[in-house]
């Protein structure tokens, strides 16, 4: 009974976190890809140039109004460069932890049947499921018995009825 309620958390708890993989990926992308200093020091400088560029009359001072906005732009363009390289890496990583994700909970449903695979989890009369014992029974063919391999199937389809019904 223990490693049927066990097996039901770890369906619920490897659905919930399908729903944070962006989350879990932007705090480790945040810590693996930071930014560099010379990136932080071209962001000072565009505010720099920002702000002396609102001190400069755009009627009075053209020329050096528009050296300013050249320097920004320039910088900015620098700065868009290494955020889209950093955005690709992030989304790389993002899809790296969904994978990650379903091989881990593959993983651990294998080793669970595998480890369970000679006795059934509960032992049910056997006239219940009469046109599908063996089925049910899986892997190991105890008629009447729920096999571990069953009892999975039962509950992701049972977690993923419920995350479609209060989506809705």
């Amino acid at each position: 009974m223990f490693l049927m309620i066990f097996i039901l958390v770890l369906v619920i708890v490897f659905a919930l976190l399908q729903n944070f993989v962006k989350d879990i990926a932007v705090f480790v992308g945040r810590k693996v890809f930071t930014l560099s200093d010379e990136e932080l020091d071209m962001r000072v400088k565009v505010r720099d140039l920002k702000d002396e560029q609102s001190h400069v009359s755009m009627m009075d001072e053209f020329a050096r109004y528009m050296k300013l906005q050249r320097c920004i732009d320039k910088l900015m363009t620098e700065l868009k460069e290494g955020g889209s390289s950093r955005q690709k890496k992030m989304a790389m990583l993002n899809v790296g932890v969904k994978i990650g994700l379903h091989v881990l909970h593959a993983l651990i449903m294998l080793c669970l049947v595998l480890s369970n695979r000679t006795e059934p989890l509960v032992m049910l009369p056997q006239g219940w499921f009469f046109p599908v014992g063996k089925l049910v029974a899986l892997p190991t063919g105890v008629t009447g018995g729920v096999g571990i391999a069953c009892w999975i199937l039962v509950c992701n389809a049972v977690v993923l009825r419920g995350k479609r019904l209060l989506d809705c």
